[in-house]
């Protein structure tokens, strides 16, 4: 692992001597990093008031190998990418899927994880399980609840064009339905169900993945340093072990309901 950071440290040394978006950040003192309120196993905050998750010691990491501290920039994920092109923060650590219509506005790094978007629902409400026939079935009487501006919501439409989609602004309120049975499914990734489950276990998800998707990191169309040095990171992070490390700790070991 010394061999690989040291590796990483030439690296950013070189792109220090180019003018451009790492030499801002550098002298600013603080990478800014664009998320919306809550997505565990991600981000989130703890009962200390701490914000955690996967994409939080992420981000620790990049600010580390910057030099710099790192904030977190919370807005809603309808607007976020607006946000980044109006240099409301530097980059969008979210766990943002990789889409043709997303990098039309926004360049993405190679990715550094791959999800997929799942359909979840009550099982007190549907003892016998819930299929993408069945809600299909169900035509308009079915009720997805998705979080806004996601990949889940643009699954939900492609896949149940005849239900009703329930749009709310953050996953935990689209998650809110099912659990008190107002909506029939929520469309989202699937990661999102480990946490879910364990903190409501009637909660299930069907078997098959609607989709699968690469998530990346999201820059300004003209910061390429930035971008470029990004890529080098979660390159030499793959090969280190430390993505793996990270996956372990958040998405897999880590208990969010405490």
């Amino acid at each position: 692992m010394k061999k690989f950071i040291g590796i990483l440290v030439v690296v950013i040394f070189a792109f220090v001597g180019f003018s451009g978006k790492i030499e801002e950040i550098q002298k600013r003192g603080v990478l800014l990093v664009g998320q919306d309120p809550a997505y565990a196993p991600f981000y989130g905050i703890n009962t200390s008031g701490e914000r955690i998750g996967h994409d939080i010691a992420f981000a620790k990491i990049l600010s580390d190998f910057l030099g710099v501290k790192v904030k977190f920039v919370i807005t809603n994920w309808d607007g976020i990418i607006p946000a980044l092109m109006t240099n409301k923060f530097d980059i969008i650590l979210a766990a943002m899927t990789i889409t043709p219509e997303r990098a039309l506005k926004v360049n993405f790094t190679i990715p550094y994880y791959q999800t997929g978007q799942a359909l979840m629902y009550n099982s007190k409400k549907y003892p016998d399980g819930l299929s993408i026939k069945k809600i299909n079935e169900m035509g308009k009487k079915a009720k997805i609840a998705v979080q806004l501006g996601s990949t889940g919501e643009i699954a939900a439409r492609k896949f149940f064009p005849n239900a009703s989609i329930l749009t709310f602004e953050t996953v935990d309120a689209a998650a809110y339905q099912i659990i008190t049975k107002k909506a029939d499914a929520i469309i989202f990734d699937d990661l999102y169900f480990g946490s879910l489950s364990k903190k409501y276990p009637s909660i299930k998800m069907y078997d098959e993945l609607l989709t699968k998707e690469n998530l990346g990191i999201a820059v300004k169309k003209d910061d390429i340093d930035l971008l470029l040095w990004l890529n080098t990171v979660i390159e030499t992070l793959k090969t280190d072990g430390t993505l793996e490390q990270l996956k372990q700790k958040w998405i897999i070991d880590y208990s969010w309901d405490k």
